[in-house]
């Protein structure tokens, strides 16, 4: 089976370009022939997956982070692609790497290599958004963990800016304390079936995987195949509140906070009269208004 790995340089800090040659000469020991494609900007692995799958690849391989993640599956939705032969592999070399801890995706080297030799595939969801791009204009991106709109965001594009040399956890907690204290919740509208809110909300996050923020367990109940976002609405917590309870994420305790509202849903429409920023795995894409849609059985995964 040809099998392509889509390649982020500039994950884990810069180290993956580094040692990619060290890597890949690893990979073909652990028998594990393959091709790769280097990205050198933002979105460039958007097109190299779809490229490789367009080539006949059957397997395309994200090298990096959650948001490298983001940019190969969203190859498998590009247009002229035709995906249903081609499989998602990961092989996590970034700061959060959130999404592999919903599907068991191993950390350690070796055994991320020996899961995709093996290939064994699991069908998952993805979560489509409808929103306002950055420059404006109408824009559609895909997603297979988490998207959020409100502080997410702003840290997010915090984290983005700054050194991610202590990982994923110290990266993204630093950068949320330190928004958490000038960051004003808007006013925001959720709309869905199964569960509506409007008022003022620090965050609303749309959840097809468990964690995000460098392992923030913010949805303990998602299921990446059960065709259902999980969705969590931070709503009006003071500032020095959210501060202390920071660490209740990393261990699920903020679904008890009175001010925290939850439910599953196919679909959901978020709004606001402000500029409120979106975060999807990881990557700042755009502004509400939005429609979130899950695409069900969207992407073959290779798992353990």
């Amino acid at each position: 089976m040809k099998t392509v790995f889509v390649v982020n340089p500039a994950s884990g800090n810069a180290s993956t370009g580094k040692q990619w040659d060290e890597l890949s000469g690893r990979i073909r020991g652990l028998g594990l022939d393959h091709e790769a494609l280097m990205t050198h900007a933002p979105g460039d692995a958007t097109e190299l997956a779809a490229r490789a799958i367009r080539e006949g690849a059957e397997t395309v391989v994200a090298v990096g982070g959650d948001g490298t993640i983001n940019e190969v599956s969203n190859g498998f939705f590009a247009d002229g692609v035709d995906a249903s032969n081609a499989a998602l592999g990961l092989l996590p070399m970034g700061t959060g790497g959130d999404f592999r801890r919903t599907v068991g995706i191993p950390s350690d080297f070796e055994p991320a290599i020996h899961a995709l030799r093996e290939r064994r595939l699991r069908q998952i969801d993805a979560g489509r958004i409808e929103m306002t791009g950055l420059n404006g204009t109408p824009l559609t991106r895909y997603f297979v963990n988490i998207a959020d709109a409100g502080i997410g965001g702003v840290v997010v594009e915090r984290v983005n800016r700054t050194s991610k040399a202590f990982g994923g956890r110290a990266s993204f907690q630093y950068a949320a304390m330190m928004t958490l204290l000038t960051f004003k919740p808007p006013e925001v509208r959720v709309e869905s079936d199964a569960g509506q809110f409007e008022g003022r909300a620090q965050n609303v996050v749309v959840a097809n995987g468990q964690y995000f923020g460098g392992s923030m367990h913010v949805a303990p109940g998602a299921v990446p195949d059960d065709g259902l976002f999980d969705v969590v609405v931070f709503g009006d917590i003071a500032r020095f509140e959210a501060i202390r309870s920071i660490n209740d994420i990393y261990s699920a305790k903020h679904l008890v906070n009175p001010k925290v509202r939850g439910w599953r849903t196919a679909q959901l429409r978020v709004s606001s009269e402000e500029r409120v920023l979106i975060d999807v795995d990881g990557e700042m894409c755009g502004t509400l208004p939005a429609t979130f849609t899950v695409v069900p059985s969207a992407i073959q995964l290779v798992v353990p």
